[in-house]
């Protein structure tokens, strides 16, 4: 039976080396007049950065720079971002960085031209009209915020985090060129690479996973597999740091368009109450996740490892234990840490369950039905 489906990759993607360089000419294509450039404080320091500014004022294009984000942002920190923009009267804005730079980016160019603030619009098509035209340019190969419709920000006051999920969030234009994250440091590489798998993985065992997702997201989940590791041991090697780049946009796409699961669900209050990274806590969560939902995704982990690995004459199931098993081995390389040496007690997993099962949408979109209780044996899987 052919299920029902939407597919969709919003924004004119231009890749390649050196593709930054054409940042003027799209801001001129676009309209804009004043550009707010959105990035963190280590990039906003770095000689890449000084260039890529060069580049603006060579071609007349005026601009002002926010680059108060560092770590994962808070809803205060885009209703700052917006504000600043605003009072700037800027009419275009890029985000240039990792996806908490690329998600501020997203939700100030919204606020702008709709007011109002970030917890106002965290949940679904609550953003009343369009925003700013957006500019995507990740440094990371992580979050595919690059291509996608969410920008997810934590409530320090209530330790939970939400995200805007609107059509509007959409960019116009990504630019993605693999030079700007040869200096992505080791841990930052294979934190938001595990966050890129987790999407190609998640986007493909999801129950909207469709017959044009699912290619998309197999050649994603190759992609990252085998280019994370020498990515993560030479962070130099360009060719894969491209791989890596055009994985992760490719898993974003599909995250766009098949969604994610309960990794991220469980994931999310590690961050909102614990402070863990997003890529972390949901490379951490992974394996035991589709392990829980091994009885319903065996046959499809078995095509992904005959997919990475060549076709074998090993049954469903042993072909997906040994894809978890890889999982896992590419955790302890990258050396992700437990849930115990991230702070996390066994007295915490009742309310953290209690909080993961109340994100909806990726809860209800895994292969398997999940409970409080299912959620609470993870987290002791992952301790």
């Amino acid at each position: 039976m052919i299920k029902k489906f939407t597919f969709l990759c919003k924004p004119e993607v231009i890749y390649g080396q050196n593709s930054i360089t054409q940042l003027p000419e799209v801001v001129k294509s676009l309209g804009g007049k004043k550009l707010l450039l959105v990035t963190d404080r280590n990039f906003s320091k770095t000689e890449t950065f000084t260039r890529i500014k060069k580049l603006l004022k060579e071609k007349s294009i005026e601009y002002v720079v926010f680059d108060n984000i560092s770590g994962e942002p808070s809803t205060e920190t885009g209703d700052e971002c917006a504000l600043f923009g605003k009072n700037h009267n800027c009419d275009i804005v890029c985000g240039i960085g990792g996806g908490s730079t690329l998600d501020t980016a997203k939700a100030a160019a919204v606020l702008i031209t709709n007011g109002g603030s970030v917890h106002d619009y965290q949940g679904l098509d609550k953003v009343p009209g369009p925003g700013l035209p957006k500019i995507m340019i990740p440094t990371t190969a992580g979050t595919g915020s690059e291509v996608t419709f969410t920008a997810v920000f934590i409530r320090r006051a209530e330790k939970k985090k939400g995200g805007i999920n609107s059509k509007y969030l959409y960019p116009e234009v990504a630019i993605l060129d693999p030079l700007l994250t040869l200096t992505v440091p080791q841990n930052i590489t294979a934190s938001t690479g595990l966050d890129a798998l987790c999407h190609a993985i998640e986007s493909f065992i999801s129950k909207k996973a469709n017959f044009l997702t699912e290619p998309v997201s197999l050649s994603a989940i190759k992609l990252i597999m085998e280019n994370l590791p020498p990515a993560y041991k030479n962070g130099s090697d360009i060719k894969s740091r491209e791989s890596m780049l055009y994985g992760s946009f490719l898993a974003g796409v599909c995250l766009a368009n098949a969604g994610v699961t309960a990794v991220h669900s469980i994931s999310y209050p590690l961050g909102g109450v614990f402070g863990i990274p997003h890529g972390i806590g949901n490379g951490l969560l992974l394996p035991y996740v589709i392990e829980f939902d091994i009885p319903e995704i065996a046959p499809k982990l078995a095509s992904i490892y005959d997919y990475i690995y060549g076709h074998s004459e090993k049954k469903d199931i042993e072909k997906a234990e040994v894809f978890i098993s890889e999982i896992k081995q590419m955790l302890k390389r990258f050396k992700i840490p437990r849930l115990k040496e991230l702070g996390v007690s066994h007295e915490a997993f009742h309310s953290l369950a209690e909080d993961a099962i109340k994100v909806a949408v990726p809860i209800e979109n895994n292969p398997k039905p999940i409970t409080v209780l299912d959620i609470i044996k993870i987290y002791q899987a992952a301790f």
